[in-house]
Formats: C-alpha cells, sequence, structure tokens
C-alpha cells in the first residue's frame, strides 16, 4: 500500500505543535528543535526532497518504506528499508524521496558530547557517513536499529524524563559503534594480543584529545608520535590501522571542521584569517585541503550560506 503523505499516523504526531518550520540561509538549515530541547525526530511521508545542505546537527535517517536516496559526502547511499545511515554535523548532503515511501528523521545536537574522550574515538568513524544495514554491520545492525525505535517511540510518546531517556539510548548506540569498530581493527594486529587492545585504546583516546587540542598548531607527525612514545614509522601504521586514514589527513579533518564552524559563525571573519588560526600557514594549502573536503573552496563554502537571493 502506498503512503499518503498528507497523512501522518497518529502514533507519530508531533509531541509539540507548531513549532516545526525548516529555516534556510542559503544551504544552511537552522534546525529546529523541541522548545527546551537539543533534538527532534519525525516521521517523513512526503514526496519531496531535500537539496543540497548541512547543518550542525547530527543527522540519523532510517528508512522504513520503500527507498531514500542520500547524496552526501559525493557518496549516493540507496536506503533500503531498515538501513539506517548517520550524517555527522556540517556534512553537505542531499535527500530525494521516491513518490511514496517513509523515513525517521533524527537531527541531535551532539555538542555536550564532546566533553567525553571516548567520544572522539568517533571521529575517525564519522569523517564520512556511516551505512549501518543487516548485512554491512551484521554483529550491531538489530541492537542499532531497535535502539532508534526505541528513541522514536520515547520521543512521540513524550513521557517524563523523555530528552534524557533519548541521550542515554544515544550513547549506548555510539558505545556499540565504537566498540564494533575498535575491537575489528585492533583484531587486525598480527603483533599484539588481545590483552594490549585496552592499552591500545587508551593510548589513542589520548593521542586524539591530544590532536583536537593541537590541531591549530604547526603540528607534525614526528610530534604526535612523540606523544605516544612510537617511531615515527611505527605510529604510521598503527595510526592507519585504528583510524583507517593518515595521520595527515585527520589533522586535515579536524582543521576543516573547525573552519566551517567559523564560517558559519561569522560570516565577515576574513578567509585568510581563518586559515591562520586552525593551523594553515598559506591561504593556498588551505583552500586545497578544504576543497579536497568539501568539494568547494572556503569562498564558495561561506557564499553558498548566504542568502541566495538575486
Amino acid at each position: 500500500m502506498e503512503s499518503d503523505k498528507s497523512f501522518t499516523p497518529p502514533n507519530f504526531e508531533q509531541p509539540v505543535a507548531n513549532f516545526i518550520e525548516r529555516s534556510l540561509n542559503g544551504s544552511q538549515e537552522y534546525v529546529d528543535f523541541i522548545p527546551e530541547s537539543h533534538l527532534r525526530i519525525w516521521y517523513n511521508n512526503q514526496a519531496e526532497g531535500y537539496a543540497n545542505h548541512y547543518h550542525d546537527a547530527l543527522e540519523i535517517i532510517v528508512c522504513a518504506e520503500n527507498q531514500y536516496i542520500v547524496i552526501a559526502n559525493n557518496q549516493t547511499y540507496t536506503l533500503n528499508v531498515g538501513d539506517i545511515l548517520i550524517i555527522p554535523p556540517f556534512m553537505l548532503h542531499e535527500l530525494h524521496s521516491q513518490p511514496y515511501g517513509a523515513r525517521f528523521i533524527y537531527l541531535i545536537d551532539v555538542n555536550m558530547m564532546e566533553c567525553f574522550q571516548d567520544y572522539k574515538m568517533l571521529d575517525p568513524i564519522l569523517m564520512e557517513p556511516y551505512l549501518c544495514t543487516a548485512s554491512s554491520r551484521p554483529e550491531i545492525y538489530q541492537h542499532i536499529y531497535d535502539s532508534l525505535m526505541q528513541m522514536a517511540k520515547t520521543y512521540f510518546s513524550h513521557q517524563i524524563f523523555w530528552e534524557t531517556s533519548i541521550y542515554s539510548i544515544l550513547l549506548d548506540i555510539f558505545m556499540t559503534i565504537g566498540v564494533n569498530y575498535f575491537c575489528k581493527n585492533s583484531n587486525k594486529e598480527t603483533d599484539s594480543s588481545d590483552s594490549k587492545q585496552p592499552e591500545n585504546y587508551e593510548m589513542f583516546a589520548n593521542l586524539l584529545n591530544f590532536i583536537d587540542a593541537h590541531y591549530a598548531d604547526n603540528l607534525t607527525l614526528e610530534q604526535a608520535a612523540d606523544y605516544i612514545g612510537f617511531s615515527k614509522y611505527h605510529f604510521t601504521r598503527l595510526f592507519k590501522q585504528h583510524t583507517n586514514t593518515t595521520f595527515h589527513n585527520y589533522l586535515c579533518h579536524k582543521r576543516i571542521q573547525a573552519a566551517q564552524s567559523m564560517l558559519t559563525a561569522d560570516m565577515n571573519l576574513p578567509v585568510t584569517d581563518i586559515a591562520f588560526r586552525i593551523g594553515f600557514n598559506n591561504l593556498t594549502s588551505f583552500s586545497r585541503c578544504f576543497s579536497k573536503y568539501t568539494n568547494c573552496s572556503p569562498t564558495e563554502y561561506r557564499n553558498k550560506l548566504r542568502h541566495e537571493e538575486v
């Protein structure tokens, strides 16, 4: 049976009326959370899609009926029923609906989680959209799917302590993803026993926090290797193993995240100033790195944030 896009099932009606309005400034979406909260979830069955946009909230999409096509970070994801896609904050993405269908969309402020050291370990995982399906993540898929459905049930029922309950479930989801990712990568080691895995975790958690604190400095691979007491060669191999990327790529990723935030927060801040503030020595290298991760220059990115009225 085809969904009626004008009809929302009663159990998925928004718990607070007259608060959801999609507000765009160029490509930037200002997320309208539930008043006095940091999230919103809705049952979406509209046929219209969403043009290229971004927001500072984490987005989770769970396909509920038919298919949903998402283009994020220059990759196309065709979501089938039950598939889950997590889109990191500030990532440009566009959504394409089928003539009929439904999906749950979660927009969540995760800034408060930055204080957790463990949360930093998710950074390498969320350098790109995180696709979770029954075939791609068989060990954890059902748990994550059930948890997201419980989040939605809690949200729409709007019971006492509903927001705290949702964030506690979200933390469990992040923990599940992180433990699964870290254990898989640790097991790739041929010269390390299982007894060393907790030690490696603590070491890399401290390292990622160190990078987060010093990405704007003239941070080098040698300094990072010295910080955890490894040779340059050993550090390079283990960093790639645990993060699936190189130290240079990860450092650039952190800097571009900061640049996106600055470009959004202050439209009048010169691009050159931003480049120096986040650790680049010249505008050319900043622009090259920025284009690599966003597919546009810093100036083009900022222009997308402005009102596109002619």
